[in-house]
C-alpha cells in the first residue's frame, strides 16, 4: 500500500479536538427495540463468520445485531486489563457479571516477573547461541521488557497486571536512572507491585521502601545519620517523594479530592521542610541486604558500605542499627515516633502514619481512577473510592481489593449514560494502545514468544513501562493541555506527551503494525511476530463486516458514523483486479484508520 493512500486520511487523527467531545442525547435511538411495524432494508446481508444473519435490518434496529453485550465486555476489559482478546470478550459477555469476573481474577495465581525475566533471559540466550557468541550476553532491562510483554500477552492474571502497571506510574522506578542495568533488578521491584496489587497499600509502601532499587533510585541507600562534626546529614530525597508522590500529596484534600482552603482562600500545604528533615531521619541506616554472585565469588564482605555494584537487588535492604539515627522523630501533624525503637520499627510507624493520613485515600485513588477509567472523575466518584480505601467494610484501611472494586464497578465507570458527559474519557497511554492492538489481533508467534524491548516504540511515543524520565512519571495527573480542554478546565494527563513528535511517531508505529503486520521484534528471534492477515480476508469481502469486527475489538462499539464512512470510502476505492491484494489492503487500511481514530485513542 502506498503511503499517499494513508496520508489522504490523516484528518481522522483529530484526537485533541475530539478528546472529550459531547454528542446530543436522544431518547429514541437505533437499538432501543423500536422495530415493530417498520420495514427495514440494509446495505449488506453478509454474515460475520460464525454468526447467522448478523447484518439483517431487523437485528440492526432491535439491538440484537449490535453486539451490545460484547461491546460492554470489551470496554470493561480495556479498563480492567490490557484489552480483551476476542474469546475473552465473548466469554465475559455471556453472563456480563463484572464483579464475579473480578473475584475470579483475585483468585488467579499471580505472575512472578522475576521468574518471567529469568526465563526470558535464558530463552533469548539459547536462541542467540544458535548463531552468535553469548559469553558476554547478560541479563539486562531488555529482558525485563521481554518478560513484561510475554506476561501481558499470555498470563491470565490480567487485572493484577493492569493494576500493577497503574501503580508503576504512581510509585515510580525507571530504567532511565542510576539502578544497575540488570533485568532482575527491575523484575524484582515490579513483583512488589504485582504482589500488593490485591494486598494492602501500607504493605506495598513498606516493601517499596525496603527495596534496593528504590534505595538507589531515590538515593537513600547507605543514608547516613546526622553527624554535625563531619557536617553529615540524612538524604531527604525519599522522605520528600514518599509524601509528595506516594501518599499524601502537596496540599490538604477533602475526601472527594478537592483541595481544602484556609480562611483566606489559599490551599493548605500538607507538610513543610521541617517535616521532610524529620522524616529523612527515619530512612537512615538502610543498605545492602545481600551480596550478588559476582561479589561472593570475589570474597566481598557484606557491610553498610557495600556499594550497589556488589548488591543483590532481589533481597530487601537491611537495617544497620549503628547507622540509623536514634531519638524521637517529630513528623507532620504533631505525630512523634518515640526514641528507643529499632530502625525498621521507625519505618513501620512512619509509613503507617502516612497511610492513615486523610489525604492518602483521595490522593492515591484519584490517580488510580485516572489510570484505569477516566481523567476527570467526579467528586462523588473519588469520594466513593476513597471511602473504600479508608474502610473496606471490615475496618481495614488501604485494602486494594476494595479499592479496585470501587473503581471498576462504580456507576461512573459502568453506566453508559456517562459516556455522553463532556468530562468523561481519557487518552489511552501509548503502551495501552499497543497492548490493545496486540491482544485483539490474530498473531503468528513462533514458539509462542512475544518478545519486544520496545525501544523504537519508546522513542516514537515517549512511553514504556518503567521508563519514565523521572520519579514524576511521564505526565502530571493535573496536566491541562491548551485548547478546548483548557477552556473547560479539564485535565488530560496523557496529553502531556502528545506532541508533534509523538503524534507522528505513533502513526509510524501503527503503519508498521499494519503495513508490515510486524507487531513484536527481538534480535534473538528468527522471525518477527506478525498479524495473520489472511484470517481477516473473509471479513474483508464486505467492508461493513470488517469494520464491525474492528469496532468491537478496538473501539468497543464507539466508532462514529463519520469515521466509519471515511473508512468505507477508502476501502471501496481500492482496485479489485487482484482479489488477495484487495482483501489484504482492506484489512490494512481499515485497521490503520481505526487505530488512529479518536474513538480508539480516547477510552470512554
Amino acid at each position: 500500500m502506498k503511503k499517499s493512500q494513508l496520508l489522504r486520511f490523516l484528518p481522522c487523527v483529530i484526537i485533541v479536538t475530539s478528546a472529550f467531545s459531547q454528542k446530543p442525547v436522544y431518547e429514541d435511538f437505533v437499538g432501543a427495540g423500536h422495530s415493530s411495524g417498520i420495514n427495514i432494508s440494509t446495505s449488506s446481508s453478509l454474515s460475520k463468520p460464525g454468526r447467522e444473519q448478523a447484518a439483517t435490518g431487523a437485528s440492526s434496529l432491535d439491538g440484537s445485531g449490535l453486539e451490545s453485550r460484547q461491546m460492554e465486555a470489551a470496554r470493561f476489559l480495556a479498563q480492567a486489563g490490557f484489552g480483551g482478546k476476542p474469546h475473552e470478550i465473548k466469554n465475559l459477555a455471556t453472563h456480563l457479571n463484572f464483579e464475579s469476573w473480578i473475584d475470579r481474577q483475585f483468585a488467579v495465581k499471580p505472575t512472578s516477573m522475576l521468574y518471567e525475566n529469568r526465563r526470558a533471559y535464558q530463552t533469548a540466550k539459547e536462541l542467540k547461541a544458535l548463531t552468535d557468541d553469548v559469553s558476554n550476553y547478560n541479563n539486562s532491562s531488555r529482558h525485563f521488557h521481554y518478560a513484561w510483554w510475554q506476561s501481558v500477552m499470555t498470563n491470565p492474571d490480567q487485572l493484577r497486571q493492569r493494576v500493577a502497571a497503574a501503580l508503576s506510574e504512581i510509585i515510580v522506578l525507571s530504567t532511565n536512572g542510576p539502578v544497575n542495568n540488570n533485568g532482575e533488578n527491575y523484575a524484582s521491584f515490579y513483583d512488589l507491585l504485582l504482589r500488593h496489587a490485591f494486598g494492602n497499600y501500607k504493605d506495598l509502601l513498606y516493601d517499596v521502601t525496603m527495596h534496593p532499587a528504590m534505595g538507589v533510585y531515590l538515593t537513600y541507600l547507605r543514608n547516613p545519620k546526622t553527624d554535625t562534626t563531619s557536617n553529615t546529614f540524612p538524604d531527604e530525597n525519599y522522605a520528600r517523594e514518599v509524601m509528595q508522590l506516594f501518599s499524601i500529596g502537596l496540599y490538604e484534600l477533602n475526601q472527594d479530592g478537592s483541595i481544602k482552603l484556609d480562611e483566606n482562600g489559599n490551599s493548605i500545604p500538607t507538610y513543610d521542610n521541617d517535616d521532610i528533615i524529620e522524616l529523612s531521619k527515619v530512612f537512615t541506616g538502610l543498605a545492602a541486604g545481600a551480596l550478588n554472585k559476582n561479589a561472593i565469588e570475589n570474597d566481598r564482605v557484606l557491610r553498610f558500605s557495600t556499594n550497589q555494584n556488589d548488591m543483590d537487588y532481589t533481597v530487601p535492604m537491611l537495617m544497620y542499627e549503628d547507622e540509623h539515627e536514634e531519638g524521637e522523630k517529630y513528623l507532620l501533624n504533631g505525630y512523634v515516633i518515640p526514641s528507643g525503637l529499632s530502625g525498621t520499627e521507625d519505618i513501620e510507624m512512619a509509613l503507617t502514619h502516612l497511610v492513615n493520613h486523610p489525604n492518602t485515600g483521595p490522593f492515591i485513588c484519584r490517580k488510580l481512577i485516572q489510570n484505569l477509567v477516566k481523567s476527570n472523575p467526579s467528586p462523588a466518584y473519588i469520594a466513593d473510592v476513597s471511602a473504600a480505601f479508608n474502610d473496606n467494610g471490615e475496618g481495614i484501611r488501604g485494602d486494594m481489593k476494595a479499592v479496585i472494586k470501587a473503581i471498576l464497578l462504580h456507576e461512573e465507570a459502568r453506566d453508559c449514560l456517562w459516556q455522553n458527559e463532556s468530562t468523561n474519557g481519557k487518552l489511552l497511554a501509548p503502551s495501552l494502545r499497543y497492548t490493545a492492538f496486540a491482544r485483539a489481533m490474530q498473531l503468528d508467534a513462533g514458539n509462542n514468544l512475544y518478545y519486544s524491548e520496545g525501544r523504537g516504540f519508546f522513542e516514537d511515543t515517549f512511553h514504556r513501562v518503567l521508563s519514565s524520565p523521572s520519579v514524576f512519571n511521564f505526565y502530571s495527573p493535573d496536566h491541562i493541555p491548551n485548547g478546548p480542554l483548557n477552556e473547560m478546565e479539564l485535565v488530560a494527563p496523557e496529553f502531556e506527551i502528545f506532541n508533534s513528535v509523538t503524534s507522528i511517531g505513533y502513526l509510524n508505529q501503527v503503519n508498521k503494525w499494519t503495513d508490515r503486520a510486524d507487531v513484536f521484534t527481538a534480535p534473538e528471534l528468527t522471525g518477527d511476530v506478525e498479524v495473520n492477515r489472511e484470517y481477516y480476508y473473509e471479513m474483508a469481502q464486505d467492508p461493513q463486516v470488517l469494520i464491525n469486527h474492528l469496532d468491537l475489538l478496538l473501539t468497543k462499539g464507539r466508532l462514529s458514523e463519520t469515521t466509519r464512512n471515511i473508512i468505507i470510502e477508502a476501502l471501496e476505492g481500492l482496485p479489485e483486479n487482484n482479489q488477495e491484494n484487495m482483501l489484504r489492503d482492506r484489512w490494512e487500511i481499515a485497521t490503520y484508520l481505526v487505530m488512529i481514530s479518536p474513538e480508539f485513542n480516547i477510552l470512554k
